[in-house]
């Protein structure tokens, strides 16, 4: 019991680092948010896809229940959230939760009808979602209100304050619309950065819970578990909810930070692909596999498109950095088949357990 202790206090002291040098980011030298540094919007969008990546893991990493439609959530929330306010008028501080309930909603309409559904069928059938998404803001007659394929614009910020802050009288010199543009992008980071911090820590507790270890032993052996008496379907459902909540509460936010909504970024079926492959490079069921595959996925991406001499790109076809990137998480998969959390060096040197 004392060495279980001592490893959760290290592992606490380490996360609590971790975040403390995230949070320093934008003050370091190496960082320019003034001109809008490139470097602290791909953290920002890491930081949105890490809360994407957890949200998809507590339900099928935690219970196995693989779905191919995490982007149906998060866009039913960005678009349901973002019309609150961009077309009502509502405030941000109730178009996010109006936003989150309505993911919540479809997750238990979704999740009920799928009860009996596991595997490919269960994958197949949250396949579509997405697609439908896309296909329904795209209709017509709702296309006046969701702007259709293109898009709806209008939202508020996050960062409304850094647009207040300055003076009113339309006479905003250069170096006011630098600060302007600094302390927006800040902002940005800082709430991309605690919504990922705060979705981190209420999803580990969760999987330490009672309701996490039922959820674990769903995914192990959904029979035995009826066995023992527990109704497995009502967890099953839960499960649906917490994770529609989470990807809600994200895709909520996500549309304010684009400050309009693209069916491309929130309802596409390539968002729900990123959203496993950072879950599974990361390393599923574990909660923080998630963040490093997500970060790994961006930042990665961003590394290469920056690092590699444009020398080496003459006889190379457009996109590039796509394919090599590609190659290069597929050789990370050879040799962390559980993910990178459960890689030896991240475990000290223990080999991390197979997920089934």
């Amino acid at each position: 019991m004392k060495g279980r202790g001592s490893t959760t206090a290290l592992k606490a002291l380490v996360g609590v680092t971790a975040l403390g040098v995230l949070a320093s980011l934008p003050h370091l030298p190496v960082f320019h948010p003034e001109r809008g540094d490139p470097w602290i919007t791909a953290f920002i969008l890491a930081n949105y896809l890490a809360v994407f990546a957890m949200s998809w893991d507590i339900l099928s990493g935690f219970t196995g229940q693989i779905s191919f439609g995490q982007a149906f959530f998060i866009g039913a929330a960005s678009y349901t959230g973002g019309l609150a306010n961009a077309v009502w008028g509502w405030p941000i501080s109730i178009s996010i939760p109006i936003g989150v309930l309505a993911a919540v909603l479809l997750g238990f309409l979704v999740g009920f009808p799928t009860l009996r559904l596991r595997g490919a069928y269960l994958a197949l059938v949250t396949l579509f979602l997405p697609i439908l998404a896309v296909k329904l803001v795209s209709i017509e007659r709702f296309a006046r209100i969701t702007g259709g394929g293109l898009g709806k614009a209008g939202l508020t910020p996050l960062a409304i304050v850094a647009l207040r802050d300055f003076n009113n009288d339309g006479r905003i010199d250069r170096a006011d619309l630098l600060l302007r543009y600094a302390k927006i992008q800040q902002l940005d980071y800082y709430y991309s950065l605690g919504l990922m911090a705060f979705v981190a820590v209420l999803l580990l507790w969760l999987a330490r819970s009672k309701v996490g270890k039922i959820f674990e032993a769903i995914r192990e052996d959904e029979e035995a578990v009826e066995a023992a008496g527990i109704n497995a379907a009502k967890y099953k459902i839960l499960a649906f909810l917490i994770s529609s909540a989470i990807a809600g509460l994200g895709g909520a936010f996500y549309a304010h930070y684009w400050r309009s909504l693209v069916p491309s970024e929130m309802l596409s079926l390539d968002l729900s692909l990123k959203v496993i492959i950072a879950a599974v490079l990361g390393g599923m069921g574990t909660i923080l596999g998630p963040i490093l595959g997500a970060y790994f996925l961006i930042l990665g991406k961003e590394l290469l498109g920056r690092t590699v001499p444009s020398a080496f790109t003459l006889n190379l076809p457009p996109g590039w950095t796509t394919l090599i990137f590609i190659a290069v998480l597929l050789l990370v998969l050879r040799f962390a088949r559980q993910g990178i959390i459960r890689l030896p060096l991240l475990r000290g040197g223990q080999r991390g357990r197979a997920w089934p």
